[in-house]
């Protein structure tokens, strides 16, 4: 289901990304994430997970990036086309290259250039190869790094209508390998054809990159006069567009070649240079944590509601799933207990019927706030969640059967006397549960708990409803 009410919400966050804009591209798109979790708009979510990535990493908040991925790739996995799919390889390379996880980053690569073929996006499958190219030059690897490379610009020149500058992403990783391998024959004809391209006049990073590249190839060469001239070239664009990184890279190669010219007056200018930007990366590295300080709030607010449900406030099936994971494992171990209460309401469907949609999910929330206040007595060994529709799932381990039932006839009791008010009309409920536990350890998967529970909830309904069924053993109320 897509919204379109949300299209300008998911248009905005592009553009405060293009803009670099990322403070208000997180504050952004956790509104973008609240709303598409609450009119099921799973575009809007998707692309709210993305954009989140794309600003944490652009600060240097690499831990809230990866999470943001994961949160995309997990809701893409249930809701989202092949097309979300390599959106999210796509960003999770990036982060794997900042932190020089490269066979992680190979390993997404693949994926990605499988999927890609099999979907014939062959602009995102070029520029995987591009991307792998980029990857096998990092880790020295500069023949894997031109084998890729060729690949990925006859992906390019073959399939892809209008691709002047992604294939001059590919070329710029085909020299690079060419001059990391001292092959210099390939490598200057290619850069200079490059730097003769139009494209430059537009793409200014590209032209950055392609000076500090042909400075590069003209050290190999031995041409130290032209290459500190490229480099003076890639500086100046580099300050331009104020890529700071690139920018440290260039400065250390120019101190490099004042050592081997001997150039003491111009290395002293250099030095300056050079240490004015350690100042000025320093400044941002500190602007930079303030940032994350000011969103880890938001951080900590996203990874909340990826745990929780937006109508009802109770964890989600996701979190329970994971808890239940943990508990029943340690439970295996130690041959313990560990209980599983299903609930849903009588009549749910009769309700909304009668009532409206809107007594439907008062009278949920309704039920939930008591089984909150009845049931739940630990955070630390009890959890309650909704299941799904209008089925709650409570856990409590460490705990009996007949702890669990002693707990249940409590809230039955209680449920018993509500008497919903809506629109001046009080709407009676009552709920039925089922009962299992793991066995003493025995069963340490919840699929295998959670079907025994909701098999005996059933039960419940069968009988009547309004009652309470342990598995195997009917106990009416």
């Amino acid at each position: 289901m897509t919204d379109e009410l949300l299209t300008p919400l998911r248009e905005k966050a592009l553009q405060l990304r293009i803009e670099g804009r990322y403070k208000e591209l997180i504050e952004h798109c956790d509104v973008l994430l609240e709303k598409g979790l609450k009119q099921l708009d799973h575009k809007a979510v998707l692309s709210a997970h993305i954009h989140h990535a794309s600003a944490f990493y652009s600060i240097g908040a690499i831990e809230e990036a990866f999470l943001s991925v994961d949160a995309h790739l997990h809701y893409c996995s249930q809701y989202g086309d092949e097309n979300e799919q390599l959106n999210g390889i796509n960003i999770l390379v990036i982060l794997y290259d900042y932190n020089k996880e490269y066979e992680k980053a190979k390993g997404a690569l693949k994926r990605g250039i499988e999927l890609g073929t099999r979907l014939k996006h062959w602009n995102m499958v070029s520029n995987a190869y591009s991307n792998y190219s980029h990857i096998c030059a990092s880790e020295n690897d500069f023949a894997g790094a031109l084998e890729n490379g060729l690949i990925g610009l006859e992906m390019a020149e073959r399939y892809v209508t209008d691709s002047s500058i992604l294939k001059f992403h590919v070329k710029l990783n085909i020299a690079n390998a060419y001059v990391g391998l001292g092959d210099t024959k390939h490598a200057g004809p290619m850069i200079e054809e490059m730097l003769g391209d139009s494209i430059l006049s537009t793409f200014k990073r590209e032209r950055a990159q392609s000076y500090d590249l042909y400075g590069r190839y003209l050290v190999k060469n031995k041409e130290f006069l032209s290459a500190l001239e490229a480099f003076d070239v890639a500086k100046h664009e580099a300050l331009d567009i104020k890529d700071l990184l690139l920018l440290k890279e260039i400065q250390e190669r120019r101190c490099d070649l004042c050592e081997i010219l001997d150039d003491r007056q111009l290395g002293f200018v250099v030095q300056q240079e050079y240490i004015k930007l350690l100042k000025t990366l320093q400044e941002q590295e500190l602007a930079m944590t303030a940032l994350k300080l000011e969103v880890k709030h938001n951080v900590t607010s996203i990874e909340r509601n990826a745990k929780v449900d937006y109508l009802t406030r109770l964890f989600n099936r996701r979190h329970l799933e994971e808890v239940a994971a943990n508990w029943l494992a340690q439970a295996a171990e130690a041959g313990s207990f560990v209980s599983c209460i299903a609930l849903d309401l009588d009549n749910f469907k009769s309700i909304n019927d009668t009532y409206g949609h809107l007594a439907g999910d008062e009278a949920l929330r309704e039920i939930c706030n008591t089984c909150q206040r009845i049931l739940w007595k630990s955070d630390s060994t009890e959890l309650l969640a909704r299941y799904g529709g209008d089925e709650l799932v409570f856990l409590l381990n460490g705990a009996s059967l007949d702890d669990a039932k002693e707990r249940v006839n409590l809230l039955i009791a209680e449920v018993r006397q509500l008497k919903i008010a809506f629109n001046g009309e009080l709407v009676p409920v009552t709920v039925s549960v089922g009962i299992a536990d793991n066995a003493n350890g025995t069963f340490s998967q919840f699929a295998d708990v959670f079907y025994r529970a909701d098999q005996a909830l059933y039960q419940s309904k069968a009988n009547g409803k309004n009652q309470i069924s342990v598995f195997e053993t009917s106990v009416t109320q």
